[in-house]
Order: structure tokens, then C-alpha cells, then sequence
């Protein structure tokens, strides 16, 4: 009786040293693990979006703590300086957003009128050329499309005092990201030591070249997007002030901001100075003239320059970069579009030290 038991105990033993079934095994337990993952990191958002931005932000802030621990500044100053620093950082742009929000609602009224002539002309000319070539338009009412859209035009200021009432929501969380940050900058010097406790010299190393690869990509991938994001938003604030162009800080920052969402950031970046430029003047010469200059900017700055400085250091496909803008959006939203390919990358990385030969870091990098 008890032989049964033992030969299928063998029998599953014998087929779990299989390399290709511990491989079957541990992909399984991946995919299972996957959803629960995303449901976790969607219900917490609350927690781990200031999470991501301290480590970011220790990232970022790396190369200034290190200098300072080699002039043996003690840690507290190092605190209170990185403190200092974020504390004027959001003191700007706090400053800024209140500025350009106060800027566009007071300015927006003005632009009524002229979103409502626009609209009554396009629909009589389409009632016009249905006429013509005898369509029936009946169901083309004039009032009816200018009502619709001028509705949620005219609504617009509303919506943005609930944005801006969103921003500031998002402000509060600030208190949480310097918590985390104080608690990573301290644990830093003592990630070594408890690597050291339980793992052997090779594994503690691979380890922290894996954590010092991350931080290096990511260090240069923010850095570079900010320094063309702001070279571009400088740019492009210079045409509009050039072409007399209104709400140049609001379109500023706007162009700063989603120039760092991939692919159809820069798209909506130059789309909403060009619509108010035609607003203001119509669509003629001028607003043809400037559309191409603001479109040749985003090409210059994000298709040529862009590449050359950051390289492939990042490795990724642009599909995977879509559909890492995709899902990132879907799960955290606004914040996870702006951090999706960092965020990405840093994935790869890890899912390459874990096991070189994976699935899919071989779909999601380039090389």
C-alpha cells in the first residue's frame, strides 16, 4: 500500500528537476502573479505613485547626496539641503500653474465668439455642399451642433478650476513623497550591508550593478527629457510671444510636460497653441506659418536631437514604448504616461538579471 505513494512521489520529483518543467512551472507562476500584481499597484496608486516619484527622486538627486558624502557632510545636512531644493522646485511650480490657470480662465471668455463663428461657418458650409449634391441635412441643425459643442466650451473654465483643484489635491501628496524620500536616502548606505548578510559576494554585486544600471538609465533619460522638453517649451513660447499668440506661459508648460508623455505628448503639445493661434487670427498665412515652425520644433528637438543625446540606452521597442504608454496610462493615469518608459526599462533590466534568456525582456528590448 504505502509503494503507490512513494512511486509518485518519485514521479514528481523526477519531473521537477526537469529543467524545461521548473522553466514551464516558474512561467505559470508569472502569469499568475501578473494580475494580481496589476490589481494591487491599481488599488494602492495612492501609494506607490509618491512612492516611485521619491525613488526617482533619489535617483535624480543621487550624484548631489554622493558628493556631498565625500566632503563627509553628515546626513542630516544632506536632508535638509535635498529638502530645501524640492521645497523651491514645487514653490515654482505651484507659483507657475496658479499664474497660467489665472491667465487662461480669465482669458478664455474672449475666445466664445469666436469658437461659436467657427462653428456656425463649418456647418453651414457642409448644409451648403449637402444641399448641393442633394443629401439630406435635416438631421444637420445648425443650433443644435453649436449648442453641443459651445456647451463644453463655454464649461471650460469650470473644468479647469476642477483641474486646478485636482493639482492642488496632488500637492498634499508631496508630504508623503519627502517621507519616502528621507526613508531612502538613509537605508542607501545600508543596502550594501544587508546584502552582504544574505547573499554570497557575486550575487550582493550583481545585485547592486543591477540597482546602479537602473539608476544610471534612468538619471540620464530624465535629465535629457527635461533639458529638451524645456529647450522646446523655451522655443516654442518664443514663436508664440513672436506671432502675438496668447497664453504663452499656459501652452509653455503644457508643452514642457507632455513633451514627456511618448509619442502623442508632443503631438497635443503643438496642437493647442496652433488651435489658439487660428482662434485669434483664422486659419491663414500666419497660423499655417506658425503651425509649421512649432511642428518643426517638436521634429527638431524629439526626432533629431533627442535620439542623439539618449541613444538606446533604454532599450526598448517602439511598440513596447506604445504599449508601455497604454497600460502605465490606464493604471495610474496622467502620472503613469509621463514615468511609463523609465518604468519600463527598469522592468527589463530586472527581468534580464533574473533570467537572461526570458520571453519577454527578448520581446520588449530592441537589441
Amino acid at each position: 500500500m504505502n509503494l503507490i505513494p512513494l512511486n509518485l512521489w518519485r514521479n514528481l520529483n523526477s519531473s521537477v528537476d526537469n529543467p524545461k518543467e521548473l522553466r514551464f512551472i516558474r512561467y505559470l507562476l508569472i502569469l499568475i502573479a501578473i494580475p494580481v500584481v496589476v490589481v494591487i499597484l491599481k488599488a494602492l496608486k495612492a501609494i506607490f505613485i509618491p512612492l516611485i516619484i521619491a525613488v526617482f527622486l533619489s535617483f535624480l538627486f543621487s550624484p548631489l547626496t554622493n558628493f556631498l558624502k565625500r566632503r563627509k557632510i553628515p546626513m542630516l545636512v544632506i536632508l535638509l539641503v535635498t529638502l530645501i531644493i524640492i521645497a523651491l522646485f514645487f514653490a515654482i511650480v505651484i507659483t507657475l500653474v496658479y499664474a497660467a490657470s489665472s491667465n487662461l480662465i480669465s482669458g478664455l471668455p474672449k475666445y466664445q465668439d469666436s469658437f461659436s463663428q467657427y462653428v456656425s461657418g463649418t456647418v453651414a458650409y457642409f448644409q451648403q455642399k449637402a444641399s448641393a449634391w442633394n443629401i439630406s441635412s435635416e438631421h444637420m441643425s445648425l443650433m443644435n451642433f453649436t449648442q453641443l459643442l459651445t456647451s463644453g466650451f463655454s464649461s471650460l473654465p469650470k473644468m479647469i478650476s476642477t483641474t486646478m483643484n485636482t493639482l492642488v489635491d496632488i500637492f498634499w501628496n508631496l508630504f508623503l513623497i519627502v517621507v519616502f524620500l528621507i526613508f531612502i536616502l538613509l537605508e542607501t548606505d545600508k543596502l550594501s550591508l544587508r546584502l552582504k548578510k544574505v547573499m554570497s559576494y557575486s550575487s550582493k554585486e550583481q545585485s547592486l550593478d543591477t540597482l546602479r544600471s537602473i539608476e544610471e538609465q534612468i538619471q540620464k533619460y530624465l535629465t535629457v527629457k527635461a533639458i529638451i522638453s524645456l529647450a522646446t517649451a523655451m522655443v516654442g513660447m518664443g514663436l508664440m510671444l513672436a506671432f502675438g499668440i496668447d497664453f504663452v506661459l499656459v501652452c509653455g508648460i503644457l508643452l514642457f510636460v507632455l513633451n514627456f508623455i511618448p509619442n502623442i505628448g508632443s503631438i497635443i503639445a503643438s496642437a493647442i497653441p496652433i488651435v489658439i493661434c487660428a482662434l485669434q487670427s483664422g486659419f491663414d498665412l500666419r497660423t499655417l506659418m506658425f503651425a509649421l515652425l512649432i511642428s518643426a520644433t517638436q521634429m527638431l528637438f524629439g526626432n533629431i536631437m533627442e535620439p542623439r543625446i539618449q541613444g538606446n540606452r533604454l532599450n526598448l521597442t517602439p511598440i513596447m514604448v506604445l504599449i508601455s504608454l497604454i497600460f502605465w496610462g490606464w493604471l495610474w493615469g496622467i502620472v503613469g504616461m509621463l514615468i511609463c518608459v523609465p518604468l519600463t526599462s527598469a522592468i527589463n533590466i530586472l527581468l534580464k538579471q533574473l533570467d537572461p534568456d526570458n520571453i519577454v525582456s527578448a520581446i520588449i528590448s530592441s537589441e
